[in-house]
């Protein structure tokens, strides 16, 4: 549908669920249990078309007073008493009965205040109630369906987009039994919801249907924020928009600037990438990390953006400078941010929505997630972890950005499977292996590059050893510890490598190994 026949509702992140908004004159049912936030929803479309759309609207209201909705909807913000005094909108306290009366004579006060003020749109707050009164002033009864129509009919002469608000769940039979009539006669049903996860609640929103328009189908996540008003955040399931062309680059760039690691993987990564990077805790996956957006930064001129549910910002900046890494100069000048959100009730949808934001406004080109493992544990639930992860890779792509996805295998000495959790290191084009190897009486780091695509890539494990300036690798031929370097062993990323064995020799007596 042209852009030109729909309205906005204002509402954050529901216009880009319906597509650039609603099509004119809908009506439009919201609909949901208690304390769901439909009536915050009809204020703020209300709100929003006067105060940013100079479209005038009629709140009509039976059981709230005037005065407690001026003052509830100042805490999001808005002043609807200073609307009133302009003539953008006018709050209308009424009962079913007399609304009944009001769209069966020629000469409504409703629609003749509509008139006065330009009105445009109008919200009913509980148009069940209406469902009480099927008995006109000749006690004629009535259907709920045809006092429906008529109310439609009449706000539809008067060009007014209608948002109707209706309780379900805790509602009487008799209303909750009306919801087929005005499902029916409503172009558009929003379907809001309260749910407990846990011990916490959750709010949804999932629109059913929308009459001349198509629209971002499912359950989306929906918050009520105080001093703003409602924000709809769009599922992570959800597929981007099409395009025609796929984006791809044949622009290699540095990993950390370590020629050493470059040559392992192939000469660099392409931009707009996905590397996998696999290690356990504490072999060094944080530090390549910062390695890896400082060398964006400096070298490359690339904004680069580092999330982390694990550390703080503040404790990430202190490691990093440990190590001689001067974190703090790119998050100060900007060209790195930082994001870090607590697991503990992890709001994905809005969680991703953030990332998004973030890489938009600053124009990031080198992404680092550090520990997917903890979004598994945050979540709980395997296929919105499955799904969050297919989005960032296709995000990513879809933007040409290099994005690196840090994870913590569990397993310490040997590995049987490179995540454990869920089969995704195949949709990523790089996967980068750090480990740790128990020698003798000590434990060595090593790197092995695993795959890494369009790029012939070295099969070697190589070991690195973290100081000041981060990660380096270790000549071949150098001993770290005490014994032989460990290209002298064999099975380095089993749990037991082996030892080579040598040719001996007898020396004074003894049989000593290698050549003289």
């Amino acid at each position: 549908m042209a852009t030109d026949g729909l309205i906005k509702t204002g509402i954050k992140g529901l216009d880009s669920i319906l597509l650039g908004g609603i099509p004119r004159t809908n009506v439009i049912l919201v609909q949901g249990v208690t304390g769901s936030g439909k009536t915050v929803m009809g204020s703020e479309f209300i709100y929003r078309g006067a105060a940013l759309y100079n479209e005038p609207g009629l709140i009509v209201v039976f059981e709230t007073s005037p005065e407690k909705l001026i003052r509830d909807a100042a805490g999001f913000g808005w002043n609807l008493d200073e609307l009133q005094q302009q003539k953008k909108l006018q709050i209308i306290f009424t009962s079913p009965e007399v609304l009944d009366q009001e769209l069966r004579s020629p000469d409504s006060l409703l629609l003749e205040t509509a008139k006065e003020i330009g009105a445009q749109r109008i919200f009913v707050d509980g148009i069940g109630l209406l469902n009480t009164n099927l008995v006109d002033s000749n006690s004629v009864h009535r259907t709920y369906r045809e006092l429906l129509q008529q109310l439609i009919e009449s706000l539809h002469r008067e060009n007014l987009t209608a948002m109707f608000s209706l309780e379900l769940g805790n509602a009487h039979d008799s209303i909750a039994a009306a919801a087929g009539s005005i499902d029916f006669l409503a172009d558009t049903i929003i379907q809001l919801c309260r749910e407990r996860h846990g011990r916490r609640m959750q709010r949804s929103l999932e629109i059913l249907k929308s009459r001349g328009q198509d629209y971002e189908g499912g359950e989306h996540t929906l918050h009520v924020t105080g001093g703003l008003g409602l924000e709809v955040f769009r599922r992570v399931q959800a597929p981007l928009p099409a395009k025609s062309i796929q984006p791809t680059s044949s622009t290699m760039r540095s990993v950390i600037g370590v020629e050493a690691i470059d040559t392992l993987i192939g000469g660099g990564i392409f931009d707009g990438s996905t590397t996998m990077v696999v290690g356990v805790s504490g072999v060094g996956k944080t530090v390549l990390a910062t390695q890896i957006l400082r060398e964006g930064s400096l070298k490359q001129k690339t904004r680069g953006l580092l999330i982390s549910l694990d550390e703080h910002p503040a404790q990430i900046i202190r490691n990093a400078q440990t190590l001689g890494l001067k974190l703090e100069e790119q998050v100060a000048d900007g060209t790195i941010q930082i994001l870090f959100e607590s697991p503990q009730e992890l709001d994905i949808d809005a969680h991703y929505a953030r990332i998004v934001q973030i890489i938009e406004e600053r124009d990031i080109q080198r992404m680092v997630i550090d520990g997917m493992t903890s979004y598994s544990t945050a979540i709980g639930e395997v296929g919105v972890y499955r799904d969050f992860f297919h989005a960032m890779v296709a995000y990513s792509k879809q933007r040409l950005m290099t994005t690196f996805f840090n994870y913590e295998n569990p397993e310490f000495l040997g590995i049987s499977s490179y995540m454990p959790d869920f089969p995704l290191s195949s949709i990523v084009d790089n996967l980068i292996l750090l480990s740790l190897v128990e020698i003798n009486n000590s434990l060595h780091r090593c790197i092995s590059v695993v795959k890494s695509r369009g790029s012939k890539h070295s099969f070697d494990t190589r070991e690195f050893v973290i100081g000041q300036g981060g990660i380096s690798l270790v000549p071949l031929q150098q001993n770290q510890v005490p014994g032989l370097p460990l290209q002298s062993y064999s099975s380095l990323l089993s749990r037991a490598p082996t030892r080579f064995s040598l040719p001996t020799r007898i020396e004074n007596g003894a049989t000593v190994e290698g050549k003289k």
